[in-house]
């Protein structure tokens, strides 16, 4: 019921300010405010991303039509299920291949998917660099009280994988480390992108707020990037530390 509750009030925060951003979507293409991909309360693995794929809402896989909250959260909730209504969107291929030898998945309830904004604009390579990418930028910062308080849902999380950038400006762990202590986070661990060469940087974090810490994981290379075996591979390395902190 809590996570039901979550999501109508997702839904309808995301209906009232949707116009101010209407200029971000793409046209004829209705979509839905996705909080969360699988169940928050089952998840001891979160992978973090910054929103949902606009693929996500084409060629029928939701319905065109405004749905119920409880829909909606059964559809979130069972996105990986196998009485799932539409299959994983590729978009998870890499975040799988990486998890493939941890023993957490998607399919098995394990892992949840976050994205720092539910709403599933253009593309961001489709925005232009003045008022639409500050605009997307506002959308997003203002939006993380969701994803903050769906991460207060995953109580059994045990790390944060993060992985990509939020335009060009910020990578997600730079946004979080500037607009987290707004929503009564901090991201702490240094990270400094001039000290870090070509693709795939890696830092880890420890998210906090007032009552619990997470270890996260930062993959500058994301599983949209043009090659996205970096992120797998990146993964792969550090196998070791985050398998010791799944079994702790």
């Amino acid at each position: 019921m809590d996570f039901e509750r979550h999501v109508y009030a997702v839904q309808r925060y995301v209906k009232f300010t949707q116009p101010r951003y209407e200029q971000l979507f793409k046209a004829a293409v209705p979509t839905h405010p996705i909080c969360c991909s699988g169940d928050p309360a089952k998840a001891v693995v979160v992978t973090v991303g910054l929103n949902p794929s606009v693929g996500e809402f084409e060629k029928g896989r939701w319905p065109r039509e405004q749905i119920t909250h409880k829909v909606l959260a059964e559809r979130c909730r069972g996105y990986f299920g196998d009485d799932a209504a539409a299959p994983a969107h590729k978009f998870f291929d890499p975040w799988k291949q990486g998890l493939a030898h941890l023993g957490p998945s998607y399919e098995s309830g394990s892992v949840a998917h976050l994205d720092l904004s539910p709403r599933a604009t253009r593309y961001i390579r489709e925005l232009d660099s003045g008022f639409e990418s500050e605009l997307f930028l506002e959308m997003v910062q203002r939006d993380l009280w969701i994803f903050f308080a769906t991460l207060d849902l995953c109580r059994n999380a045990k790390v944060l994988l993060m992985a990509g950038s939020v335009t060009g400006q910020y990578y997600i762990n730079e946004f979080l480390q500037r607009f987290a202590p707004d929503y009564g986070h901090a991201i702490g661990g240094a990270f400094d992108r001039a000290k870090h060469k070509g693709s795939g940087k890696t830092c880890w974090h420890e998210l906090a707020n007032h009552d619990r810490k997470l270890p996260a994981f930062f993959c500058s290379t994301g599983p949209a990037a043009p090659d996205p075996s970096v992120l797998v591979q990146r993964i792969s390395k550090y196998e070791s530390e985050l398998e010791r902190i799944l079994k702790g």
